[in-house]
């Protein structure tokens, strides 16, 4: 019993290819290809070595590729790591051309190095650093490398690429000043501008300032020469109201006044008592 049960076992691994969930697998007849599976379950086969079976994982892949040194439009020497998310997605492709998944990475590495020398020859150092938003075109960058490798990598190598980026940059140290300078110069760059649009709006909050004062003080003195003409008018009234009612006392009150703008305690006047403005005393004295 233990005999059959034993050799049931090695009669169901040798027939049967179990398929797990995410892989996909080629077998081949005589080392021809026949059939290609790529959904999970059990499959029969002939046992070896009539068939063979080639399973992959065709499950989504990270790979980080080496760091590569390239030149960029402006001959700025630099030195980036890419990483690219990749899955098997022609079994049979796949086998036939690099078949491990060391040989597809190494690949891929040499595809994206050289897609990447290709598309930052066309950039400048500060479409990757800049403190400049609008110069930055790493994605635009990216998009252009991924387009260069995805239809190669389909094609020959049965890979779909799914995303593509610049994980890290780096620089040879010789060009580490270059770059703080590059850095530097924007930054007076925007330093200057922000002053110059700080000029400006002053000026133009002085130039309103002005303008507001200006219209506040005509405002006042036009209220203020309202006021007066009001009051010299008033006065006017109260003046020739008061000569109306009692044009002596009038009289003699303004006498009054022009002699006490004419006296003081040293001055020496000799004049006749009969004549303005001292008529009116001796008018006074008389009565």
């Amino acid at each position: 019993m233990l005999a059959i049960l034993l050799f049931g076992l090695i009669l169901y691994q040798t027939v049967v290819l179990p398929l797990p969930e995410g892989y996909s697998a080629v077998i081949t007849h005589f080392g021809k290809p026949v059939k290609i599976v790529t959904e999970a379950g059990p499959y029969l086969k002939w046992p070896w070595p009539i068939d063979n079976t080639y399973t992959f994982d065709c499950r989504k892949r990270l790979y980080n590729t080496k760091f590569t040194q390239t030149l960029t439009k402006d001959k700025k020497s630099i030195i980036l790591l890419s990483y690219i998310i990749w899955q098997i997605k022609n079994p049979l492709v796949f086998l036939q051309s690099v078949s491990t998944i060391k040989n597809a990475e190494d690949k891929l590495d040499g595809m994206v190095s050289s897609s990447k020398n290709n598309v930052l020859g066309e950039y400048d150092l500060n479409n990757l650093v800049s403190t400049d938003p609008e110069k930055l075109k790493i994605d635009e960058i990216e998009a252009k490398i991924l387009e260069a490798v995805k239809q190669r990598a389909s094609e020959n190598l049965g890979i779909e690429i799914e995303t593509l980026g610049i994980k890290r940059l780096a620089y040879p140290e010789n060009n580490i000043e270059a770059i703080f300078k590059q850095m530097r110069a924007e930054r007076s760059q925007y330093a200057s501008k922000y002053r110059a649009e700080g000029r400006m709006q002053a000026s133009i909050i002085k130039s309103e300032t002005n303008l507001e004062i200006a219209k506040i003080n005509a405002e006042s003195t036009k209220k203020a020469a309202e006021i007066k003409g009001n009051a010299d008018k008033e006065a006017a009234e109260i003046y020739a109201n008061a000569h109306k009612k009692g044009r002596d006392f009038y009289k003699f009150t303004r006498s009054l006044e022009a002699i006490e703008k004419m006296a003081d305690k040293n001055s020496v006047f000799i004049l006749r008592t009969d004549q303005a403005p001292f008529d009116t005393l001796y008018g006074t004295n008389n009565e």
